[in-house]
């Protein structure tokens, strides 16, 4: 069996690991994930929908059908305390690519 390959309808938790920024930790600030595979079907998981493992793992809850099929990628905006900006927060955009992909059937 391919754990990089799930069929559409799955349920999975995507793990959303960022390591400290400026000494702060995914505690310490507000992050907003999209998970996409096409850019017309999008799930959003705001910090106080997903689930805390430790300060720097949180769980990304998922419903394979809400995405389509393809491969899964995860857009996270994150929001760092920084006084060096006028409403004191600095945001911080990166892609992930997670290498999993969703099947419409085999």
């Amino acid at each position: 069996m391919n754990d990089n390959i799930i069929g559409l309808g799955s349920e999975i938790k995507l793990n959303l690991n960022i390591q400290p920024v400026g000494g702060y930790t995914m505690d310490d600030y507000k992050f907003v994930a999209e998970v996409y595979c096409k850019a017309k079907k999008s799930v959003v998981v705001e910090k106080e929908q997903s689930i805390r493992i430790d300060n720097n793992n949180y769980l990304l809850p998922i419903d394979t059908q809400d995405l389509g099929h393809g491969v899964i990628k995860v857009k996270v905006t994150a929001y760092i305390p920084d006084k060096d900006f006028a409403d004191d927060l600095r945001t911080e955009v990166v892609f992930i690519e997670t290498g999993i992909e969703i099947i419409k059937s085999l």
